[in-house]
């Protein structure tokens, strides 16, 4: 999906990125970048619960890989009500492919995506700009002084396409793959991807850089909320519940349950999503819990991420002022699991 030449697609990342830079640890931006061209895919008809935001960005995301459904993790980070969320993991095949997506920063006031593109595309310009960029791409650097590292700048001939910068780091069994997502107004967005130097990790890859190519990023925060927000608000969960087939309703309460943490990319300030994400989430435990056999093979791991999930919600929910209806709401909830779950061990 991103190509060294523009509109060519379908050549391995390892060719795309010849004459980039090599980084070692003590010069990891001395050189200027060479450029990764990315053809945005955004569709003309999309699939309408496909697209979705997070933060800035909005782009046609995968439900399921390899068969599962993607299912998200929260682990509480004080910022919510009045920032954005730090990040979500999205676990797409536990251990071989997860992805991490960070809250929106701006790192230097003024710096529009333009000027990110002429900094990091000189060797000598603008170190102080780069060196900020570098703690927020790169903060674990000392891990990897002895893995092969690349850094290049990625863009797209569309002038909503994702554009920024992207670190390539082979650390022996697995890889990780950052891409800094630049706004036109300067806001860096991170998505990381960490895989496994194996077929699957190749085929999370590939996944990850078709979303990347269908997204448009615009700095336009209330867009994507009301797009969201309206998805949203046509669930009825009364109508999950009665699908007569698990399976379907499994995979439909962790679309839910995505929506929500997309919203929630987007939209931090508001109590009710946490406490939605909750309730969707103690459907999901309680559907999980009574399941006699298996029917997707990740779904032992998603049960061990339901309890941390609701603490984190509670977390958040406590840090809104006159919340304390919806936290002894959602404790119950989570009581109501922790029975389920000690009943059904005898």
């Amino acid at each position: 999906m991103i190509t060294k030449k523009p509109l060519i697609l379908g050549i391995a990342i390892t060719g795309l990125i010849v004459g980039s830079v090599l980084m070692t640890a003590r010069t990891p931006f001395e050189k200027g970048l060479a450029t990764e061209w990315i053809e945005n895919t955004f569709p003309q008809n999309p699939d309408e619960e496909s697209l979705l935001p997070y933060g800035y960005t909005i782009g046609i995301w995968p439900s399921q890989f390899e068969g599962d459904p993607i299912v998200t993790r929260l682990t509480y980070q004080k910022g919510p009500p009045t920032q954005f969320i730090s990040s979500l993991v999205q676990i797409w095949k536990p251990i071989e492919v997860e992805l991490t997506l960070h809250g929106p920063r701006t790192l230097v006031s003024d710096q529009t995506a333009e000027a990110w593109r002429r900094c990091f595309q000189s060797g000598f310009s603008c170190k102080e700009q780069k060196s900020k960029f570098k703690q927020l791409l790169f903060p674990d650097e000392a891990d990897h002084e002895k893995h092969q590292k690349v850094l290049t700048w990625f863009d797209g001939l569309d002038p909503w396409s994702a554009r920024g910068v992207h670190l390539f780091i082979q650390a022996g069994t697995y890889r990780i793959d950052r891409y800094a997502v630049i706004t036109p107004a300067g806001a860096v967005q991170l998505f990381s991807l960490k895989t496994a130097s194996n077929p699957v990790g190749d085929a999370g890859r590939t996944l990850f850089q078709k979303t990347l190519a269908s997204m448009k990023v615009k700095d336009d925060l209330p867009s994507n909320r009301a797009w969201i927000q309206n998805r949203i608000k046509a669930v009825n969960l009364k109508d999950v519940r009665a699908l007569p087939d698990q399976k379907a309703r499994l995979e439909r309460l962790i679309r839910v349950q995505n929506w929500i943490f997309s919203n929630l990319s987007v939209d931090p300030s508001q109590l009710p999503s946490y406490f939605h994400l909750a309730g969707t989430t103690h459907l999901l435990a309680m559907e999980l819990l009574k399941t006699k056999e298996r029917i997707f093979e990740n779904q032992e791991a998603w049960i061990l991420g339901v309890m941390p999930l609701m603490k984190s919600l509670i977390s958040y929910a406590q840090d809104f002022k006159d919340s304390e209806p919806e936290v002894k709401n959602m404790e119950a909830l989570l009581q109501d699991i922790l029975v389920e779950q000690k009943r059904l061990s005898h």
